[in-house]
């Protein structure tokens, strides 16, 4: 679906990603009519694992995680999305193949921008270049650190930094302090972001509730002590 008129609300969204923050009106303009926007529902998918990287992605409202298929049936979330977040954007200025899946966890509505329209932005607004360079080194630091978590750490850090995370892109602060992950999160969501079994995860949210740390649905989780939860990821209590 394409929109003819660019609202002052998603002008206002697309300014605050930092890819395209300080850029002049006429660049938001010209960004928003060479693309197109798509609505997706939950549990469908912004690209598969293997298709030829054509785009990048815009999301302007929604979830979206990147999960990537191994050959032996186990899949692995790399990373989730909230609004405003760029995805695909590596592999699109590269004219690669899309390394995984983005599959969207709550409806979504995603701005689709063709990789030669961003590559033309980029020649005409040199700031451009820098920030994606610094987008991309910024990822790759991050991939690095979830190497090292995979190595290094111990599963109970790894799940409660992992919950962490989520919580700084997604977290909502209730009344009574506690955090509600705004998002849809099953145990098997996170065995597959901490590299461990549903197994372990579960019985590591069982302790954690006994403990009155967090409170676990089928597909929800909210934090009742951040703090603790915290120390637990920073490895500064035992979990």
């Amino acid at each position: 679906m394409r929109l003819n008129m660019l609202t002052d609300a998603t002008r206002v969204l697309l300014s605050r990603i930092n890819l395209f923050e300080g850029l002049p009106p006429e660049a938001l303009d010209s960004l928003w009519a060479g693309s197109k926007v798509r609505q997706i529902n939950q549990g469908g998918f912004v690209f598969q694992q293997g298709e030829a990287a054509q785009c990048v992605y815009i999301l302007l409202s929604g979830r979206v995680r990147l999960v990537q298929h191994s050959a032996y049936g186990k899949d692995v979330t790399l990373a989730t999305f909230v609004e405003g977040d760029l995805i695909g954007l590596v592999a699109a200025l590269s004219e690669e193949i899309y390394p995984a899946s983005a599959e969207v966890l709550s409806d979504s509505e995603i701005l689709i921008t063709p990789h030669e329209l961003m590559w033309a932005l980029m020649r005409q607004y040199s700031e451009l270049p820098l920030r994606a360079l610094m987008i991309i080194a910024s990822r790759l630091h991050e991939a690095h650190e979830r190497i090292r978590e995979l190595s290094v750490e111990r599963v109970q850090q790894r799940i409660a930094r992992a919950i962490v995370r989520l919580a700084q892109k997604t977290g909502v602060k209730q009344p009574d302090g506690s955090l509600k992950l705004d998002i849809r999160l099953s145990r098997q969501d996170l065995a597959q972001m901490t590299g461990t079994t549903l197994e372990t995860v579960s019985r590591t949210l069982t302790a954690w509730e006994k403990s009155e740390m967090v409170e676990a649905g089928r597909e929800s989780l909210i934090i009742l002590n951040p703090h603790h939860l915290m120390l637990i990821a920073e490895d500064l209590i035992e979990p």
